[in-house]
C-alpha cells in the first residue's frame, strides 16, 4: 500500500502536469474518467462470464520501451477491448511510484484475473524484460511489446512533460551518484562508458532526452529481445499512420481475435516532425539505432503481409 510520501509525490506530479498540459490531457492520458472506466469494467465482466478463463489461464502481456513513445495509446486500445485487463504504471495494485511490484504480486494478479489477457506497463523496469518474461505467468506464457518512436518526436514530448528530467538523471549517473535510480537500471558496461563520456555542462535538455532514448532503446538489442519469439517491436510512427494493420499484427502476435475497439481511438496522421538540433555524436547514435528498429519493423510487416 502506498505511503504518505508516495501519495504526496503523486499529487505533486499531477499538479505539475495539470499546469503544463491541462486537466483534460491528464484525464485522457491517465484514464481518470470514472464513467468510461465503469463502462469498460462492465463490458469486461460480461465478456468474462460468457468466455470463462480458468485461474492462471490469462496471458500476461508487458508493454515496454521508453516514456513518451506512444505506450499510453497502445494501453488505451487494450482497455477498449473486454478481453484485456489492464494495469497501467499508475495502478497501485501492480506498481509503486511507477516501479513494478514483485513478480509474486504480478502472478497473484494474473491468477485472480478472469480476462484472456492481463497487460502491465512497467516502463521504468523495461531493463527487467527477460526476468518478467521468465518468471510471470502460469498456464499461458507471457509476451511483450516494445513500443518505439522516432527520437525527435519522443524528445519533444519528454521535454514538454518532464522538462530537463533526463538531463538531471544522466548527469547524476555520470557523476557516480545515481546507481539507485531506475534510469541506471540495466546499463551495460558499454552504455555506462558512453553515458560518462559526455560533458553534461555542454549538453542541452534535448541532447539528454535523445541520449536517454538511445540508452533505453538499446536495451532491446542488448538483452537479445530482437531474437526472442515472445517479444514484438511496435512502431508508434507506423501505428498512427496505419492503426489497423499495426494492431492486427499485434493481435496475431498475441493470438487474439481482431477487435475494432483496439484502434477506434487513434486518428490517422503522419509522424516525424522537424529534426531537433542535437549533439553530432548523439544524432549519429540515434539515427543508427532507428535504422535497426526500422529494419525490424519492415521485416515484421512483410511477414504479416505474407500471412
Amino acid at each position: 500500500m502506498a505511503g504518505p510520501a508516495s501519495t504526496t509525490r503523486r499529487l505533486l506530479r499531477h499538479l505539475g502536469w495539470i499546469r503544463s498540459q491541462g486537466l483534460a490531457r491528464l484525464i485522457e492520458e491517465d484514464e481518470l474518467n470514472p464513467l468510461v472506466e465503469l463502462r469498460r469494467g462492465a463490458r469486461r465482466r460480461s465478456w468474462s462470464r460468457s468466455h470463462p478463463v480458468p485461474p492462471g489461464g490469462a496471458m500476461p502481456v508487458f508493454v515496454l520501451g521508453v516514456q513518451r513513445s506512444g505506450t499510453n495509446m497502445v494501453m488505451r486500445g487494450f482497455r477498449n477491448s473486454p478481453r484485456f485487463e489492464v494495469f497501467n504504471e499508475n495502478d497501485r495494485r501492480a506498481f509503486v511510484d511507477f516501479r513494478v511490484r514483485p513478480v509474486e504480486t504480478l502472478n497473484r494478479l494474473v491468477v485472480a484475473s478472469r480476462s484472456q489477457f492481463v497487460v502491465f506497463k512497467p516502463l521504468c523496469d523495461s531493463h527487467r524484460a527477460v526476468e518478467l518474461l521468465e518468471q510471470v505467468g502460469h498456464r499461458t506464457p507471457p509476451r511483450a511489446l516494445w513500443v518505439f518512436r522516432n527520437v525527435d518526436d519522443r524528445a519533444r514530448s519528454a521535454l514538454a512533460k518532464f522538462g530537463d528530467a533526463n538531463l538531471r538523471a544522466l548527469r547524476t549517473i555520470a557523476a557516480g551518484q545515481g546507481d539507485d535510480l531506475w534510469q541506471a537500471g540495466g546499463l551495460s558496461p558499454g552504455s555506462r562508458q558512453l553515458l560518462e563520456s559526455f560533458d553534461y555542462t555542454a549538453l542541452t535538455a534535448a541532447d539528454a532526452a535523445a541520449l536517454f532514448w538511445f540508452l533505453r532503446n538499446s536495451l532491446y538489442f542488448e538483452l537479445g529481445l530482437d531474437r526472442r519469439p515472445d517479444v514484438l517491436a511496435v512502431s508508434y510512427d507506423g501505428l498512427v499512420a496505419s492503426p489497423e494493420p499495426v494492431l492486427r499484427r499485434v493481435c496475431d502476435f498475441l493470438g487474439c481475435p481482431w477487435d475494432p475497439g483496439l484502434s477506434e481511438h487513434i486518428s490517422r496522421r503522419s509522424a516525424g516532425g522537424r529534426r531537433l538540433e542535437l549533439d553530432d555524436r548523439i544524432r549519429t547514435l540515434c539515427d543508427g539505432l532507428q535504422s535497426r528498429f526500422d529494419a525490424l519493423d519492415g521485416a515484421a510487416a512483410a511477414r504479416g503481409d505474407a500471412g
